[in-house]
């Protein structure tokens, strides 16, 4: 009688780690697995194929709600089995978006609306993994750089822009209106993600990233968590965006995009379109991305203001935001600010996007927003939200603490002649109770705006340079701190309820 042979079994053991980590090695090494895990929460399962996650369960839950189940459990078992094929695909998101958004999760449990503790331990930190990992699984890449290009390099030469777009006739038309720019230089055309990191991965020296949203082979949101963690490139997002765009646009900016626009449409000045375009693209080469933060639940320090502050409910505060500013209105201590006074902030974004945009900081923040874009009589307790490009006329009454604004034509201005006019116009009517704070932005203050502000009386609150991902704006003003030192002083955005 022949002896059965046996089949290998292979290698057995334990080892400690989180599932997240598990899933992102798995994932990366595109393998075919089924994870099965026991834990004192349960039992579940999750089955990857070709380094995609294609189905999750956990008790009676199946998809991307059994997955975050089981991610949230702190511990247990697992086990890897061969993948024999699910029934059904239950999930069809990138495996990045479905980490990203377990660890939000899990950010948010441990986080509540409580402040961040220094003393305590420190949250898992996906940017930090996908390096490592990348540089084990794949050690061709762990020569890429993980800085931004030398900011002096980029200012002695011209912009060198990637364009990430499937639509040859669209990527023409943008490659064309850059290049009328002498300052800029289209360096290539990738028709989708994959071919984006094979350019990187080359060494090609790239200082900004065009990047469509809709995009064959590797979507654009699954594109730029690559970028965002393997190369650290500034990123505008260029898509057919709609003012009910706006939660898609924001996803992508909390990914670490530093700004957007539409692709030209039918009938529009292209002239005045290549113009904001190039505009767009050279201030986001000036962007430091390595400085952007993740956005986390709680929405800056909404905690009651102490007792014995200086003319509770009788203060202007005009918060200013250019590229790479849009998630920091999200970390504004917004319901403490406006019961102090009237709040106006401005940033530099499109009208037809403003509507849009207040109702997701309405609904973030629990703040009434309302967009400047017509005529207003503004009041403490709630924010509004506009982008200078409008010229108006300023009535401040002091006694009755009101703010008119009545728009006086339809043309409008750029963004930067608007913000110095907008400045100006109220510091001149308000004075000493007007507070200014400038966030990240790419275009600097002229000198006599910053002096007509501080003749005024007003105080200047700058964000911390090392926090803003472009800090030009702030740069300019910056100086004048040890000159005024009572006047400017520094605020990040989640503690800027101190000095209003």
């Amino acid at each position: 009688m022949q002896p059965v042979e046996q089949a290998p079994q292979g290698f057995t053991g334990t080892i400690n780690l989180r599932l997240t980590d598990l899933i992102q090695m798995v994932c990366l090494s595109r393998s075919d697995v089924v994870i099965r895990v026991s834990s004192k929460n349960g039992k579940g399962m999750i089955s990857i194929q070709q380094g995609q996650i294609q189905h999750a369960q956990s008790g009676e839950l199946s998809g991307e709600e059994a997955l975050f189940e089981v991610l949230e459990w702190s511990d247990g078992q697992f086990e890897i089995l061969p993948f024999v094929g699910a029934e059904t695909s239950s999930i069809d998101k990138p495996w990045e978006h479905l980490l990203l958004e377990a660890i939000r999760r899990q950010d948010e449990s441990a986080n509540g609306s409580c402040e961040e503790d220094d003393d305590a331990p420190k949250q898992f930190d996906i940017g930090e993994l996908f390096d490592n990992l990348d540089a084990c699984i794949f050690p061709e890449n762990a020569i890429q750089e993980d800085t931004d290009p030398a900011p002096a390099e980029t200012v002695c030469r011209a912009t060198k822009v990637l364009i990430v777009e499937d639509s040859p006739f669209f990527s023409k038309k943008i490659r064309e209106m850059l290049e009328r720019d002498p300052a800029i230089e289209v360096v290539g055309v990738a028709p989708h993600g994959e071919d984006l990191l094979k350019v990187l991965n080359s060494g090609a020296t790239v200082d900004v990233i065009t990047l469509d949203i809709e995009m064959p082979v590797m979507p654009g949101e699954t594109t730029i968590k690559h970028v965002m963690i393997r190369h650290r490139r500034p990123v505008v997002i260029i898509s057919s965006l709609q003012s009910h765009s706006v939660a898609k646009v924001f996803d992508f900016l909390q990914l670490g995009a530093v700004d957007f626009m539409s692709k030209p449409q039918g009938g529009e000045d292209h002239e005045l379109y290549a113009a904001r375009l190039q505009e767009i693209v050279k201030g986001a080469a000036k962007a430091q991305v390595s400085n952007f933060r993740r956005l986390r639940k709680h929405n800056g320090d909404n905690r009651p203001l102490p007792t014995g502050n200086s003319r509770p409910g009788k203060q202007v505060l005009v918060i200013v935001g250019g590229e790479g500013a849009h998630v920091d209105w999200f970390r504004l201590p917004l319901q403490n600010l406006c019961g102090n006074g009237i709040v106006i902030g401005l940033q530099k974004m499109p009208d037809s996007f403003l509507p849009g945009f207040c109702r997701l900081i309405e609904t973030k923040t629990q703040v009434g927003t309302e967009p400047l874009i017509a005529n207003h009589d503004l009041a403490p307790a709630r924010f509004y939200f506009g982008n200078a490009s409008r010229v108006g006329d300023f009535k401040f009454d002091s006694d009755e603490f009101s703010l008119g604004l009545k728009i006086t034509g339809a043309e409008t201005m750029d963004w930067k002649s608007g913000i110095q006019f907008w400045l100006c116009s109220l510091a001149e009517q308000i004075r000493d109770s007007m507070k200014i704070c400038f966030l990240s932005a790419a275009d600097s203050l002229p000198d006599r705006t910053t002096t007509t502000l501080l003749a005024s009386n007003a105080k200047v609150i700058l964000a911390p340079p090392k926090s803003a991902v472009c800090s030009q704006m702030i740069d300019s003003i910056r100086p004048y701190a040890d000159l005024f030192p009572e006047q400017v002083i520094f605020s990040d955005p989640e503690t800027l309820s101190e000095y209003f």
